[in-house]
């Protein structure tokens, strides 16, 4: 596992752990509305309690606010999702060895097919830029010179600067 195409093979059997933004941004959410259910909480039992009403049923109804404002679902709402993109990917020939990554493909918006010279090479040459054209939905025809690519972006071109 020394050599380049070792390291991908291990990378593949081991992958890193990841922490993606998207996650942690989730569970951050998540906190701070149960800071807010919590805080809402005791303003509601200080409430009910000084209106004179039992504290049966002012736990049942502070609680009510806890379960309401924190979406318990969420987890498992996005799991869900990311278990339906990739069985999606799985029946298009795509298989998807980390799934974490699958919510991270949907923010890709330029892709470099690299197939010779991917596991011995360090470097990497561009040979040419394929775009969406718009009206078609299929890729252009091959780019291969800078003058031509700011002649198309000059043009109204699909390229963004």
């Amino acid at each position: 596992f020394n050599t380049t195409k070792g390291a991908l093979i291990r990378s593949m059997l081991f992958p890193k752990p990841n922490e993606f933004k998207f996650y942690r941004d989730s569970f951050r959410f998540i906190r701070v509305l149960a800071l807010i259910a919590v805080i809402g909480f005791f303003i509601s039992a200080y409430n009910f309690i000084r209106m004179g009403m039992n504290v049966q049923l002012v736990l049942v109804r502070a609680l009510d606010l806890i379960t309401i404002i924190v979406p318990p679902a969420l987890p498992t709402t996005m799991s869900i999702g990311t278990s339906f993109a990739i069985h999606r990917l799985n029946k298009a020939g795509i298989f998807c060895i980390s799934p974490l990554r699958v919510n991270i493909g949907g923010k890709i918006n330029v892709m470099c097919f690299d197939k010779t010279g991917t596991l011995t090479e360090d470097g990497l040459d561009v040979l040419g830029v394929k775009y969406i054209e718009p009206e078609t939905n299929k890729f252009s025809k091959l780019h291969t010179s800078a003058d031509e690519l700011n002649a198309l972006q000059n043009n109204g071109s699909p390229i963004n600067s």
